[in-house]
């Protein structure tokens, strides 16, 4: 009654090399997933930096304008009050810039004409290390009395 076959040897060393086979397929995806979602997450963290980064600039371009007892003069043909050299450096792998340009000033209503806000972009640039960058612009309006 136990007679073996002799069609049947060596099916089992099929049926583990098949499940072999199946296991090395299950590892090859996860561990493309696994490379693919750490990619994905740097990415993230170094765009995330970047956009930070120009966040700060803007708040420093903003924080110049603030500081100014007086409108700033023109320094360009382009209307910049205000023209970054080069980055400015947060950290070791964070650096912004940002440009303050004069946009317009106008009369405020419910004051006396001497007083106008002056109306001014922000052009804010973040970038990372990883060559990641970032770009706000902001609007400032600063008022001011001319004449005095």
């Amino acid at each position: 009654m136990n007679q073996r076959r002799n069609d049947e040897k060596g099916s089992a060393l099929v049926m583990v090399l098949g499940v072999l086979a199946v296991l090395a397929v299950l590892a090859a995806i996860a561990i493309t997933v696994v490379t693919t979602e750490k990619k994905t997450a740097f990415a993230e963290y170094t765009n995330s930096r970047s956009f930070y980064s120009a966040d700060a600039a803007s708040e420093a371009g903003v924080n110049w304008i603030h500081r100014q007892s007086s409108p700033p003069m023109l320094v360009d043909t382009l209307s910049h009050v205000f023209k970054a050299a080069s980055y400015a450096t947060l950290r070791d792998d964070n650096r912004y810039q940002y440009d303050v340009t004069f946009t317009r000033k106008r009369f405020r209503p419910g004051w006396s004409v001497e007083f106008k806000d002056y109306e001014y972009t922000v052009d804010a640039r973040g970038a990372s290390s990883q060559e990641s960058e970032a770009a706000v612009q902001v609007t400032a309006t600063r008022l001011y009395r001319e004449g005095y």
